[in-house]
């Protein structure tokens, strides 16, 4: 009869997924892994599969919290310019600022820029990602068209296509760029096409 699990499967989640954000896939190995979650070898391998397995695991939490957040900051009432600017101005502050766990950037983006290109199951999930937020973004702009809020040539399609893309650059640019000024100045102009 086997042993019950001595422990909670989703704090372990987070653990391996904190470690997984901070360090990367490649730089954390399975001897991190055990000694950040707390948890043997044997009962990670058990519950999650291998470490490729526990990886994708965080990666699907991640999504999964994303989609949530994504979902409560964009689909609330009010003006799409406004909900748009809180987005991006919360996004630039998570972008510089590493949280009390010494997180840097968006777990997402630092998987799309480290794995996707090698490796195509990643990068599926890299694109769902993707999708998905172009969905909340398009959702968001429909809304801004019926009163000519939306001052562009350009389709709604095209244009939550390029806020995903922003989204990405500014947790991208923030690696580097410490100053808030360059990063706010990408968030004014992808605001720029709603009036």
């Amino acid at each position: 009869m086997a042993r019950p699990r001595e422990f909670d499967q989703n704090q372990v989640l987070e653990k391996a997924m904190e470690l997984f954000w901070a360090k990367g896939y490649e730089r954390t190995s399975i001897a991190d892994l055990v000694a950040y979650t707390n948890v043997h070898r044997g009962s990670l391998y058990d519950t999650f599969g291998d470490k490729y397995q526990l990886f994708l695991a965080c990666l699907n939490r991640f999504q999964q919290s994303s989609y949530k957040f994504v979902a409560e900051r964009l689909n609330c009432p009010g003006d799409p310019k406004e909900i748009l600017r809180l987005f991006f101005e919360q996004t630039i502050d998570w972008a510089l600022n590493e949280n009390e766990k010494g997180l840097k950037g968006c777990f997402m983006t630092n998987t799309a820029m480290d794995l996707a290109a090698f490796d195509a199951n990643i990068a599926s999930h890299v694109e769902a990602f993707n999708l998905k937020l172009e969905s909340s973004f398009c959702d968001l702009l429909q809304r801004a068209q019926p009163n000519g809020n939306l001052a562009s040539k350009h389709s709604v399609r095209d244009l939550a296509r390029f806020l995903v893309n922003t989204r990405h650059g500014l947790y991208t640019m923030a690696k580097t760029a410490t100053d808030r000024a360059a990063l706010q100045s990408v968030s004014n102009v992808a605001l720029s096409f709603l009036g």
